[in-house]
């Protein structure tokens, strides 16, 4: 803590809060407090956190033309006071329609408001979200916060709500239609039932940063909901925490949890035998306890229920909030990349792809190219049903495919599920992700070392790559998304012939 941040702590003059800082304080009061005094302490945020955030300015600033007319205010992030000033001046004068990014104060609370907008009853409030769901919990509290600012500085706040981009609309091409991409939800009743709390929220979140020291809140679930806290990684450095953490417990329901954790327990070993946990709880349990790992006398067979040759089929799609495409939705996830390895009977592997490098829909290209790569017969090999999803839609899309598409889902045969129902290892930690999967079964196979290492990281610099004029940057890109995708297909060739060696010997507890 810097030393005139503790001046201000102990000469009551408190920081102000904001509505990112309320939100960070329902979420946690030590990032709060971190917020104002230790920021040097948080990550830095990922490209995919940077795409994110910039994703929301570009729908914000579409959102403002829903209300023509209006006035930006403007100003830098610490002048605050000019910025209420001017707010105050535009609502003053009756030819302003709607004001966007209002600055408003009440209390020591500093909030900014999307739209401001007139009507003959006062004021809509809108807060605008690059999401699709304006009922979450942490929208509601944001719109909340900036309700009991308006009101409490007496404004008229005839409706208070979240805009969000629907996701029924089908974009047709051309310019959008923008009374159907965005929908409104009222959240002028909640908001208003919300008072008490926000005001309660607000008078602790003022003692808590009036405080010298830190809160002392240990690491827990809340570090990652709404969001994860970016200070995780230093509150939870150097903490000894358990080698299998009830985290690893598959699907664990909270109230198990809590009759868990009364009992002190921690660790999945330290679970007794007579409590009740799911099947595939158990099974994770006496695996950790046993340090060994289990599988079902089914594994084998499951393993030879396939069709040779065996396809491993792997796609990659990015999810445009605004949709390019027409056919499109917001947020539809939007295939643009594929990796396919080919094995014959006789263990022989070959290895083909698709990536589209041009500004346009994927999908009718990356169609024709695959279906010319899987040929009529043969198992599909794939993990999760991700790839199922993409295929019907591409049928939808394409009718003149959609009969061989649709043959081509005939001939799926899910990895997943088969190591699910069927093997467990205690480096799985839990998780039956490809990423966990993987290094446990293949020793020395990891993601690690890839640029881009995640689905997210892929669609994200995808999109990126799109609109990137530089060629060179565009083409290592592109080169990073191949060997990132190839790998995960290559990852289902390692797995299926290590869970077949494993089936084969009975170096595993066995049903």
């Amino acid at each position: 803590m810097t030393a005139t941040n503790q001046h201000n702590a102990r000469s009551g003059n408190r920081p102000a809060l904001s509505k990112s800082r309320f939100i960070a304080g329902t979420q946690c009061e030590l990032r709060l407090w971190n917020d104002i005094y230790r920021r040097d302490l948080a990550s830095e945020f990922s490209d995919s956190q940077l795409a994110i955030f910039d994703r929301g300015t570009a729908i914000g600033e579409l959102a403002r033309r829903r209300y023509p007319g209006g006035t930006l205010v403007g100003f830098k992030p610490w002048e605050r006071q000019a910025a209420v000033a001017e707010t105050w001046k535009l609502m003053a004068d009756p030819a302003v329609p709607a004001i966007y990014e209002a600055a408003l104060t009440y209390q020591g609370v500093f909030v900014r408001v999307d739209v401001l907008a007139r009507n003959g009853q006062g004021w809509d409030l809108v807060e605008v979200k690059a999401a699709t769901r304006p009922e979450k919990e942490v929208f509601q509290q944001d719109v909340a916060v900036q309700h009991w600012v308006a009101r409490g500085t007496g404004l008229a706040i005839h409706r208070a709500g979240v805009l969000v981009l629907d996701r029924d609309y089908i974009y047709p091409g051309g310019d959008y239609d923008l009374d159907r991409l965005f929908t409104f939800f009222d959240s002028t009743e909640r908001s208003l039932d919300s008072i008490e709390w926000v005001e309660q929220n607000v008078q602790r979140f003022h003692q808590v940063l009036a405080e010298d020291q830190a809160p002392e809140i240990g690491v827990g679930k809340h570090c990652f909901s709404p969001y994860e806290c970016p200070y995780y990684a230093s509150c939870s450095h150097g903490l000894e925490l358990p080698e299998h953490p009830l985290d690893h417990l598959n699907r664990l329901h909270h109230g198990r949890r809590a009759q868990l954790e009364a009992l002190g327990i921690d660790n999945i070993a330290d679970i007794p035998d007579d409590f009740a946990l799911t099947e595939i709880q158990q099974r994770i349990r006496r695996a950790v306890v046993s340090g060994q790992a289990w599988k079902s006398a089914e594994l084998k067979r499951e393993l030879q229920n396939v069709t040779w040759p065996l396809y491993y089929l792997d796609f990659e799609a990015f999810q445009p909030a605004l949709p390019l495409y027409p056919g499109t939705r917001p947020f539809q996830a939007v295939p643009f990349q594929y990796s396919l390895h080919i094995e014959n009977e006789s263990g022989e592997v070959t290895h083909r792809e698709y990536l589209h490098t041009e500004n346009s829909d994927p999908r009718p290209a990356l169609a024709k190219a695959l279906l010319e790569d899987i040929g009529d017969t043969g198992s599909i090999v794939v993990y999760s049903g991700y790839e199922r999803r993409m295929l019907n839609e591409m049928a939808r899309f394409q009718p003149e495919l959609a009969p061989k598409l649709q043959a081509a889902t005939e001939r799926l045969w899910d990895l997943l599920p088969v190591i699910r129902n069927h093997y467990y290892h205690p480096d799985f930690n839990g998780s039956f992700s490809i990423k966990a999967v993987l290094p446990a079964l293949v020793p020395g196979a990891h993601y690690s070392e890839l640029a881009i290492a995640d689905g997210m990281a892929a669609a994200t610099a995808y999109e990126g790559a799109l609109h990137d004029s530089d060629q060179q940057r565009r083409n290592a890109v592109f080169g990073q998304l191949i060997d990132y995708c190839k790998l995960d297909t290559l990852a289902m060739v390692h797995l299926r012939e290590a869970l077949r060696e494993i089936s084969e010997n009975n170096n595993a507890e066995q049903q």
